[in-house]
């Protein structure tokens, strides 16, 4: 099963749902066809089965619905394709009544999987489906015509799950391409503002549930705005763009790196305590110094515990480190990258 970026509980009751609403409509339609007028042929007390174990697992989605186990999800479809077969074998054909077309509620099955599954997920439905009308087919006899009717409702079953997959593919890319852009900053391509703050509450949960340490550092271009006044604003955007490489250059691939402000930057370091965030604010410090791109760095940084356990202490905390920072520079005093 494969639906990217959505949640696993989303998933399971999205499919419970859908799932529960075709084993009903199963359900009320061979309900419906047992009390309409029919062939003398049809077994009606075949497709009352039917249409109880149809409705029975409609019962048992809408009450267990996103608790059932994983693997149960690709038995429903299976489970479907029978509950269809066993409705063709009592339509009445085999008794010598008309052929009813009933096998196309097997294209119901092929687009729950092609929607819910991955592709070698729905091949074996269909695969299934397939068997299933076999051996449904030579119950039937229905004669030379059999081979023909297979074709053709095996064909539609494969040509319905290339077709829904692939859209589903298609809308899985979207949806993802759109979160992406929602959480990131165009410029620079950091994590904005919004998506920062949804990763600094997972690494609070995390540092809580861990015990690890964990640091915050903010930063911020000295000069930014006079370089956007003197030179234009493609030549800040140019700043802007390089000083973001460095960053994805200089941390690792569990921290998190963020545009949060015009000329604002912050990092996620998990892991890391307060002398750990002054050597990484040190380390970006010596590289933006020897760049002719980018304006020179003042940093604050802040850890769990020492400087808060809220977002919003450690935020301030660091904030607060920052303008320390700042009024050391407007004193002429020695660069500081922090204070000691």
């Amino acid at each position: 099963m494969e639906r990217g970026a959505e949640t696993e509980p989303a998933r399971r009751r999205h499919m419970a749902r859908t799932a529960a609403v075709l084993y009903g409509a199963a359900a009320a339609i061979t309900l419906i066809s047992i009390a309409a007028p029919h062939q003398a042929q049809v077994e009606t007390d075949g497709l009352a089965v039917v249409a109880g174990a149809t409705a029975l697992v409609t019962a048992l989605l809408v009450a267990a619905g996103s608790r059932l186990p994983g693997w149960s999800y690709h038995v429903l479809p299976a489970l479907g394709t029978v509950m269809v077969s066993f409705g063709l074998l009592f339509n009445g054909e085999r008794a010598g009544g008309d052929a009813g077309g009933d096998e196309m509620y097997y294209l119901w099955v092929v687009l729950f999987a092609a929607y819910y599954f991955g592709r070698a997920a729905t091949a074996i439905q269909v695969a299934i489906i397939a068997i299933a009308y076999t051996a449904t087919l030579v119950a039937i006899d229905p004669g030379p015509i059999g081979v023909s009717r297979w074709l053709t409702t095996i064909g539609l079953a494969i040509g319905s799950a290339v077709v829904v997959r692939l859209l589903s593919e298609r809308v899985q890319r979207l949806v993802a391409e759109l979160r992406l852009a929602a959480a990131t900053d165009p410029l620079t391509g950091l994590l904005n503002r919004r998506a920062f703050a949804e990763r600094f509450g997972g690494e609070l949960a995390r540092t809580r549930r861990t015990g690890e340490p964990f640091a915050l550092v903010i930063g911020d271009l000295d000069g930014f705005k006079q370089l956007n006044d003197r030179h234009g604003h493609a030549a800040g955007d140019v700043a802007l763009a390089a000083f973001a490489g460095l960053l994805r250059d200089e941390t690792r691939a569990v921290d998190t790196v963020a545009r949060i402000g015009g000329d604002e930057f912050a990092i996620l370091l998990p892991g890391t305590d307060v002398v750990g965030a002054r050597e990484a604010i040190a380390r970006i410090a010596e590289r933006v110094d020897a760049s002719a791109l980018i304006p020179p760095l003042s940093a604050g940084s802040a850890a769990y515990g020492l400087d808060g356990e809220t977002t919003d202490d450690l935020m301030r905390a660091a904030d607060a480190d920052l303008y320390v920072v700042k009024r050391a520079r407007r004193a002429d005093a020695p660069r500081l990258l922090a204070p000691s």
